[in-house]
């Protein structure tokens, strides 16, 4: 009984500790960015990975802008071993984007979300836009070409390169400063609406969630939500429980 209450008061300590003060002063190491039209979904695929440039003020507050009405597939803080523990998060708006903040245990990240829909076939134009609340030391930008997709130009231009069948084009970017803007204006024409890869085939490592076609990303997020509060539900029950046998052991 003794190891039930010492694990379930590390447990609660952890789940009610507050982030570091040292999160207003964060900046990023390192960051790669996936930005993949009609990938696996009619929208764009885009991946934010990187490291945080100081690891001694975690746990931390973090916060990351994405295009806004995003949905995000993955929220994690990536352990020391590669384990991807992801987070509960929330949203709010911040000057024209979707502002995602989370609490981080460690300082590497893995953030993975889509676009709204680029509808239809044709022509398809826009521009994206990367902002970070952080400073950069360097960041790589990895745009993919779709397949099936025809006179594909990206401004400002970049070297193309073949990898695993798809054509990228890669920048990497020095010092970049925190809330400073990159924009990358994005063009093709593609004959039809189907993403590149089915994502109930594709790889497990490329993918950004395991939902199948036609499943919607709310359903994830509101499963990954019911886990979590049964999760805290549990721990708060335990803590009752602990907190009684204490008590019923003094009381006799």
């Amino acid at each position: 009984m003794i190891n039930i209450i010492f694990y379930a008061f590390i447990a609660l300590s952890l789940l009610f500790s507050a982030p570091s003060s040292g999160a207003d002063n964060l900046s990023i190491g390192r960051m790669n960015i996936k930005i993949w039209p009609e990938y696996d979904d009619p929208g764009v695929l885009v991946i934010y990975d990187g490291r945080f440039s100081d690891a001694t003020v975690f746990p931390a507050e973090a916060g990351f802008l994405i295009p806004k009405g995003s949905v995000v597939s993955d929220a994690c803080s990536v352990s020391p071993r590669g384990e991807h523990f992801c987070q509960l998060y929330t949203v709010s708006a911040y000057d024209g984007f979707d502002r995602i903040t989370l609490t981080l245990p460690y300082p590497n990240f893995y953030l993975s979300f889509h676009t709204p829909p680029l509808e239809g076939a044709g022509r398809k134009s826009f521009t994206y836009t990367i902002k970070t609340l952080y400073p950069v030391d360097t960041m790589e930008v990895d745009i993919q070409q779709p397949l099936r997709a025809r006179e594909f130009t990206v401004s400002p231009p970049g070297e193309p390169t073949l990898r695993n069948g798809f054509t990228h084009l890669v920048y990497q970017i020095e010092a970049l400063k925190g809330g400073e803007s990159i924009k990358f204006n994005i063009s093709y024409f593609k004959e039809d609406a189907k993403p590149s890869v089915d994502i109930k085939y594709s790889p497990p490592m490329m993918r950004s969630g395991t939902q199948q076609t036609g499943s919607p990303y709310s359903t994830q997020r509101l499963v990954r939500i019911f886990i979590y509060a049964g999760f805290v539900t549990g721990l708060l029950l335990l803590g009752m429980i602990t907190v009684w046998f204490i008590r019923s052991k003094k009381a006799s």
